[in-house]
């Protein structure tokens, strides 16, 4: 509130230029020597994206550290496991838990291209063509801490909706397997299946009907998706088929990508609260865990004992009637391959997310330097 754009400054940069020379004379006249609004523009929303990225990749890693800890604690808890929205084999709540951790993981590796694609410095590049003066454009770069120039002045502008486009696109990933995640906690929290209870605090209540309790919040996350992928077409829409160079339709595409970030912001937050309020009922899960969930674990026995798996599926389906009662417990045991119920990784997936973590703290430290050192010099 102490730097506002008044009547009578054409833009952000403007002001910055008239500030400078007010206080300090002709050396502010100089400032827009060698750059155009366009980088100038085009720096603002990298080193701002920069910025935002590195919030979501701290919470995102927060999200997924929670999600392993669930998968963790409820690890030997068993759940039936859908295909095709039938009954199929023998889950458990952890391998539901961790399916959205590691999926989340890889969201991380999207966060980071498009956060090393974000991380080039336009400015020098003037309008897109360069400019005849013996610009360094490498010692401004280091100096505003990115990691490299961007090289050719034109492509300079014409990446501007294409990265913007990339970091869209890996919010949406993040927010797409957030909505799988709602939708399954919405289902699964059904009087229908009643597997799990989400704390009243998380639950609304109906203008009519004393006694429902919505998770509502659920229902919000699965539909952000859809928000999402609006913005992204808004971004693709806008910048599809426009000739090289800047283009003031650029203008049209940081309402949306701002939005999409604040969103993905909201999204994550909410979630880390959500999933830390989610309980699944021991006893309506085991008792879910009907006969039929077992037909390709006898098969496999079959297997064990030498039989071909197409002959033991045949000797199965003739007497799927007649299946015999298992222990859920034990079955879930036996599955001890890499993923399996019985061999979720998570240890490894832990020491997975140390790695991100090194590599948050590596490029947050970067960026506050460069701040407290932008501060000093206009000190």
């Amino acid at each position: 509130g102490k730097f506002n754009l008044e009547f009578g400054d054409e833009d952000i940069h403007t002001k910055i230029e008239n500030f400078l020379t007010q206080n300090i004379g002709d050396a502010g006249k100089k400032i827009h020597a060698g750059r155009s609004r366009n980088d100038q523009i085009l720096l603002a929303i990298r080193i701002y994206t920069k910025s935002e990225l590195l919030k979501i990749w701290g919470s995102l890693l927060n999200l997924i550290s929670v999600l392993i800890g669930l998968s963790e604690k409820y690890s030997n808890i068993p759940m039936p496991g859908y295909t095709h929205m039938q009954k199929a084999m023998p889950s458990s709540v952890g391998i539901w838990f961790g399916s959205f951790a590691e999926s989340l993981v890889d969201d991380i590796k999207l966060l980071q291209t498009a956060f090393d694609l974000n991380n080039q410095s336009p400015l020098g590049s003037g309008a897109g063509y360069g400019v005849s003066l013996n610009l360094d454009r490498k010692l401004v770069a280091d100096f505003l801490g990115f990691k490299k120039v961007q090289v050719n002045s034109l492509y300079c502008q014409n990446s501007r909706g294409k990265i913007v486009s990339i970091v869209v696109f890996s919010l949406l990933q993040i927010v797409l397997d957030i909505s799988k995640l709602a939708s399954d906690v919405l289902l699964f929290t059904t009087s229908e299946f009643n597997f799990f209870e989400v704390d009243e605090s998380l639950s609304t209540g109906s203008s009519i009907m004393p006694h429902k309790k919505n998770v509502d919040v659920a229902e919000l996350l699965r539909s952000k998706v859809n928000i999402m992928q609006g913005y992204l077409i808004q971004v693709f829409a806008t910048v599809v088929n426009l000739p090289s160079g800047y283009n003031r339709d650029f203008q049209d595409i940081k309402r949306p990508f701002i939005e999409s970030i604040n969103l993905t912001k909201n999204v994550i937050n909410i979630s880390e609260i959500l999933v830390k309020n989610i309980k699944p009922k021991k006893d309506i899960l085991i008792k879910a865990m009907t006969p039929e969930l077992y037909t390709a674990h006898v098969a496999y026995q079959l297997v064990k004992d030498g039989v071909p798996f197409r002959e033991a599926y045949r000797r199965i389906e003739d007497s799927i009637d007649n299946a015999p009662p298992f222990n859920p417990y034990e079955v879930l045991k036996m599955s001890k391959h890499i993923g399996g119920t019985a061999n979720l990784q998570s240890k490894a997936m832990r020491k997975q997310l140390l790695g991100y973590r090194k590599n948050l703290l590596k490029e947050t430290n970067n960026y506050n330097k460069i701040i407290l050192k932008v501060l000093d010099f206009y000190r």
